[in-house]
C-alpha cells in the first residue's frame, strides 16, 4: 500500500440549495482554499437516489436505487455490490468511515460495508418501537402531533407517546432541532483514531426540516406539503431555513479547523456538496422529492484536491464525484464538467394510503417518470410515461430536437438502443 495515497473526505450538507449556500461557499473558498463549482446538478430531488449516484457514479435509472409507483420508503434501499465508492477505496487499502445524521444513509437502508459507522443523531424512536408506530401511521394517517397522540391512545399504545415526547425534550436540551448532529460530528472528528489513508463520508442534517421542535414528526404531511396544502408552514420554513444554514456555516468552520489540526487538509481530496435542495413555498410547495425544479436540483459543490480538477465550465453531475475521486487517487486526468447533466424523478418516495379520491388524482400525476436535462443551450423535462417534452426553456431554435435526442440516448443505453425516437 502506498503511503502517498490522498485521504478522501466527502461532506454532504443535506438539503442545502445552491442559492442559499453563498456564505458557506465564501467560507470554504476564502479561508480554506476550496474551488466552487457553479453548475453542479444533483441526480435526484431526494436523499437515497442522490447518494446512490455519488456512491456508484451512475444516474438513478442505471443504479436502480430509486422510488417508483410500487416502491416507496422503506423499500428503497442501497445495494452494495463491490462497486460503491467506499467498497472500491476499501479494496485499495483505505480505512472507511461513515458519520451520518441521516438514517437513510446507513445500515438500516443497506449501507454496511464501511469499516466504522457512527450515527450522529439518535432517532426519535427506538428500533423496537418503530414497527408499532408505522402500523398506527398507516391505519390513521395523523396530520399533526395531537392526532398522532390520539391515534396511539386509540390503539392502546399508551407508553409510546411518552417515549417520543421524552426523546424530543431530551434532544431539545442538546440543541435540536437547530443542531441535528453537527456537534457530535465535530467531536468525533477530533477524537476518533484514524487509520490512513482515510476515506470518510459525512452527512450533516442541520438544513433539513424540522425547523421547530414539534413540527412534523410523522410522514403523513409529506404529500400535503408537496401538493401545496400546508400554507401555514411556508413563512415558518422561509424564516427557519436560512437560520439553519447560518448555524451550519459556523459548525462547518469548526470541522474544517479540526481537519487542519489533524493534518487532514493536506494531501486530501475533500468534496463538500448537497444531495438536493428544498422547496420553501415556491408554488406554495414545501419539502423535496418528486419535482425537478432548480430549487431542488441545483446544489453547491466545493472541491479541494491535491491534483488539478480540470475544466469546470460546463455542467457537473453529482454522478461524476466517484470517477473524479478515483482519478485523484490514481493521479489521472479527468474531465469533471460535461456539456449537460440529467436529473430523474420516478414519483413520490413516501407511501400515501387512504388518500381521498380528489387528492389521489393529483398524486397520480406526480407518479410519472420524468427526466430533466440541463444543457448549455437551455433546460427541458421529458415525461417518459406520456412520451413528451415539458417545460422547455431555451432561446436556441434547434434546442427541442437536441434535448429529445440526448434524453432518448440516456434511455436507450438501458435498452441496448431500442428506444424509438
Amino acid at each position: 500500500m502506498s503511503v502517498g495515497k490522498p485521504n478522501v473526505i466527502i461532506i454532504v450538507l443535506d438539503t442545502l440549495r445552491k442559492d442559499h449556500s453563498r456564505g458557506i461557499e465564501r467560507l470554504l473558498t476564502r479561508d480554506f482554499g476550496f474551488t466552487s463549482i457553479e453548475n453542479a446538478i444533483t441526480t435526484s430531488p431526494w436523499t437515497i437516489p442522490s447518494h446512490a449516484s455519488m456512491f456508484t457514479g451512475l444516474y438513478p435509472l442505471y443504479h436502480g436505487v430509486h422510488e417508483g409507483r410500487k416502491r416507496k420508503v422503506p423499500d428503497v434501499r442501497f445495494r452494495e455490490d463491490g462497486t460503491y465508492l467506499h467498497e472500491v477505496l476499501g479494496s485499495l487499502g483505505y480505512t472507511t468511515y461513515l458519520l451520518t445524521a441521516n438514517f437513510f444513509v446507513g445500515p438500516d437502508f443497506g449501507i454496511r460495508a464501511f469499516d466504522e459507522f457512527r450515527d450522529t443523531l439518535k432517532p426519535l424512536i427506538e428500533d423496537r418501537d418503530r414497527e408499532e408506530l408505522n402500523e398506527v401511521l398507516k391505519k390513521h394517517e395523523p396530520r399533526n402531533a395531537l392526532e398522532l397522540t390520539w391515534a396511539l391512545v386509540k390503539e392502546r399504545k399508551f407508553t409510546l407517546p411518552f417515549k417520543i415526547f421524552l426523546r424530543i425534550v431530551g434532544r431539545y436540551g442538546e440543541g435540536w432541532p437547530r443542531d441535528k448532529g453537527a456537534k457530535v460530528t465535530e467531536r468525533l472528528l477530533s477524537e476518533m483514531e484514524l487509520k490512513r489513508p482515510v476515506y470518510m463520508f459525512i452527512n450533516l442534517m442541520e438544513v433539513h426540516e424540522p425547523y421547530s421542535i414539534f413540527e412534523g414528526f410523522t410522514d403523513a404531511p409529506v404529500v400535503n406539503r408537496l401538493l401545496g396544502e400546508e400554507p401555514e408552514l411556508v413563512e415558518k420554513w422561509r424564516k427557519g431555513y436560512p437560520r439553519q444554514v447560518e448555524y451550519l456555516e459556523k459548525r462547518l468552520r469548526e470541522m474544517m479547523e479540526t481537519l487542519e489540526d489533524r493534518n487532514l487538509m493536506e494531501n486530501s481530496v475533500i468534496v463538500v456538496t448537497s444531495d438536493h435542495g428544498q422547496l420553501l413555498g415556491e408554488d406554495n410547495r414545501l419539502g423535496h422529492g418528486v419535482f425537478l425544479d432548480d430549487e431542488l436540483l441545483r446544489v453547491p459543490l466545493l472541491i479541494k484536491a491535491p491534483h488539478e480538477i480540470g475544466e469546470t465550465g460546463g455542467y457537473v453531475s453529482l454522478a461524476r464525484i466517484k470517477p473524479f475521486i478515483l482519478s485523484q487517487v490514481e493521479g489521472k486526468d479527468f474531465q469533471l464538467a460535461s456539456e449537460y447533466a440529467l436529473a430523474e424523478s420516478f414519483g413520490t418516495h413516501y407511501p400515501y394510503p387512504n388518500l381521498p379520491e380528489e387528492k389521489l388524482e393529483a398524486v397520480k400525476e406526480l407518479e410519472k417518470y420524468r427526466i430533466k436535462l440541463y444543457h448549455r443551450e437551455g433546460t427541458a423535462v421529458f415525461n417518459v410515461d406520456d412520451w413528451k417534452l415539458e417545460g422547455v426553456e431555451s432561446e436556441a431554435e434547434d434546442f427541442e430536437r437536441k434535448a429529445r435526442r440526448l434524453i432518448l440516448r440516456h434511455l436507450s443505453l438501458l435498452t441496448g438502443g431500442r428506444v424509438a425516437g
